[in-house]
């Protein structure tokens, strides 16, 4: 009889431990998938050696040719360790859920016991106890923490992406910088050629017996070593940028003759609308979308603990007695708490205080989201003002000063600085379109859309 009353329990037990969790990469290909059509590569996760060597392989074709900006975020989505370290992180919250989907194992008890005293002789020799006890709670409570770990992973995976969107933001931005410094250290080594010829000039024409020439070769040299002084700071740039990019394509110290492909791009014809792009980002940013889903989490937290807040241990089990000899016995056992001290008043207080910290952190999230968006556009339309400027007004009035001079004597020196300031405008302008790109990647990344508002590809 015992048996067939154990038929229930036993597949109660076994219903509870099937339920379906997400493997591991399909739980990586979910986070994956979040960024489609937000970043233009596709996120890999580098979890065996096999998976390691594919990427690497990947990002060897694209590290091949030149790498344009597109490009540089997809070495980064194949190389980078800290990627990695966030897809590690997200499969820590899938053991989370596989642990919630289990119940707790049952206990197994056996005893022994021994008659003694007067009447000890009217007693069998010895007594044997059999039990097992299975606690109830971990089976009644399965719904809700399985409703929990859910929300925990699907928060995980939102954050994953979130920090996959960011950092292909950092790439792009550090692409922009090391492609602009590379084109400033150009300008600046004309520059130096440009007082290098002039001096040169100066030298013969001071030999020649020319006396204002002569007079003016100690500025002609200081002129020399500012500009040089330029080229070399040109050059730390150029390196550090490098450097910086290197480092967050996760390629430094493995490949480190790689080369970008194309400058920056030209000015767009226009900018994004920023209340349009505002309202898309409340209502799509990936750590906006997190932070919801840890509100749910809380939620479903407080309601279990709601919920069994008098029923916090419960074991239901079936003892065999048997004396030497004699006859079994064989009953159904239970323990209960009695909530007669703890009615588990500090785990609801805290799940009450948990779910409006998190109520919080989302209402903050909002409020930055919103910060970022608005800062960034208002940096925008700026440096669109200034670029438009420098293209409409600035460039063209030092070319034409330039042109106007013509080839005139060597040793002029309005001639050289208007060859000089030309330059320099074209360096300005240089360093406004630069920051015009990193102000609109920033604005890109603070809307959760950095595909769609990121702008151009570095193909200029």
């Amino acid at each position: 009889m015992l048996r067939y009353r154990c038929w229930p329990c036993l597949g109660l037990l076994l219903l509870a431990g099937g339920c379906a969790v997400p493997t591991a990469r399909d739980n990586a290909g979910a986070a994956a998938r979040l960024l489609e059509g937000r970043v233009p590569a596709a996120l890999v996760w580098r979890r065996d050696d096999q998976a390691d060597r594919q990427a690497r392989q990947q990002a060897e074709q694209l590290l091949r040719d030149g790498l344009t900006l597109n490009e540089a975020i997809g070495v980064a989505f194949l190389t980078s360790p800290a990627l990695q370290i966030a897809f590690e992180q997200l499969e820590i919250s899938r053991t989370e859920l596989v642990g919630a989907v289990r119940p707790a194992n049952p206990v197994l008890i056996i005893g022994a016991r021994k008659p003694s005293g007067d009447l000890a002789a009217f007693y069998p020799d010895r007594t044997i106890s059999v039990g097992v006890l299975q606690n109830v709670i971990s089976l009644l409570t399965i719904p809700d923490r399985r409703a929990y770990a859910t929300r925990n992973v699907e928060r995980v995976r939102n954050e994953v992406a979130q920090q996959a969107a960011t950092h292909a933001a950092e790439v792009a931005e550090s692409w922009y910088k090391y492609s602009a410094a590379r084109q400033q250290q150009a300008l600046h080594e004309r520059s130096l050629n440009v007082v290098r010829t002039a001096l040169d000039n100066l030298a013969v024409l001071a030999a020649n017996g020319d006396a204002e020439a002569l007079d003016g070769l100690p500025q002609g040299r200081n002129e020399l070593y500012a500009v040089e002084e330029s080229v070399d700071r040109a050059r730390l740039e150029v390196a550090a940028s490098r450097i910086e990019l290197a480092s967050l394509m996760g390629i430094a110290g493995w490949r480190d003759d790689w080369e970008i492909a194309g400058g920056l791009p030209p000015l767009p014809a226009s900018d994004p609308d920023p209340a349009a792009a505002e309202a898309a980002a409340m209502d799509g940013r990936l750590d906006l979308i997190a932070a919801r889903k840890a509100v749910e989490m809380r939620l479903r937290q407080l309601a279990m603990q709601r919920r069994f807040r008098w029923l916090s241990e419960l074991e239901i089990g079936v003892f065999r007695d048997k004396a030497l000899g004699g006859t079994p016995f064989t009953g159904p056992n239970a323990a209960l708490e009695v909530p007669l001290f703890d009615q588990r008043q500090q785990a609801v207080l805290e799940a009450d205080a948990q779910l409006r910290i998190a109520m919080r952190q989302l209402e903050a999230t909002a409020l930055e989201a919103r910060r970022q968006v608005r800062l960034h556009a208002e940096s925008l339309a700026v440096m669109r003002r200034v670029v438009e400027r420098y293209e409409r007004d600035v460039l063209p009035n030092h070319e034409r000063a330039a042109a106007d001079v013509g080839a005139g004597d060597p040793g002029d020196i309005s001639r050289l600085n208007r060859r000089l300031a030309l330059l320099e405008a074209q360096r300005a302008h240089l360093q406004a379109l630069r920051d015009y790109w990193v102000a609109r990647s920033a604005f890109a990344q603070a809307t959760g859309q950095w595909q769609e508002y990121g702008g151009g590809d570095g193909a200029g």
